[in-house]
């Protein structure tokens, strides 16, 4: 929970000074959104004993649920929860699960009034719960960056794709005898939408 408030006010103190600014120049006219963004991930999984390694591949699916508030200027700050189901058990026989929270830093550049390619940074931390490890739910924390585009079909409704590279810390995972530490890098390519308000 604390890596979750934390990351919250770094991306909130990083935003800020853009929302101050467009305030003092008089173009503070701000806007709320929530969107829900469909993706497929391609995940590499890296594993350490201490005493041996290897990488594994393991696809996988998300929904992403959003919440953000964009700026004239063309920043977004968005909130989100995601469900990224994996194509296979991770560390155990049976759960598949990671859901995550996490803040997301945007900048658009708008090309003409509809169209807009964007950057992106973004935080995030998660748990997916497991069996027969000495402990009930893993967490990992989460770094990304990434590049899109957008389309407004209207003033209200905007559809969006893109892509994101991320590196993910699992905590370490013990079954008494044996410690893994366990890393992940992944691309993520999603679709999505959002709706003004």
């Amino acid at each position: 929970m604390k890596k979750i408030v934390l990351s919250t006010l770094l991306a909130g103190l990083m935003f800020s000074p853009v929302m101050l600014s467009a305030a003092e120049t008089g173009n503070s006219k701000s806007d709320l959104y929530v969107g829900l963004d469909v993706g497929k991930n391609s995940n590499t999984f890296t594993v350490d004993t201490g005493s041996a390694s290897g990488d594994i591949d393991i696809d996988s699916k998300y929904l992403k649920l959003k919440f953000g508030t964009v700026s004239e200027s063309g920043w977004r700050l968005q909130g989100y929860f995601s469900s990224e189901k994996y194509d296979e058990p991770l560390f155990d026989n049976t759960h598949d699960r990671l859901n995550e929270l996490g803040v997301d830093v945007i900048k658009g550049f708008a090309i003409t009034p509809k169209f807009s390619p964007f950057i992106q940074v973004g935080l995030g931390y998660g748990w997916m719960n497991v069996d027969g490890y000495d402990t009930s739910s893993l967490k990992e924390f989460n770094l990304k960056a990434g590049a899109g585009l957008m389309y407004s079909i209207t003033d209200m409704f905007e559809v969006l794709a893109g892509i994101d590279f991320q590196a993910k810390r699992w905590s370490d995972i013990s079954n008494g005898s044996t410690t893994a530490t366990i890393t992940e890098t992944s691309r993520k390519f999603y679709i999505g939408t959002n709706f003004h308000f």
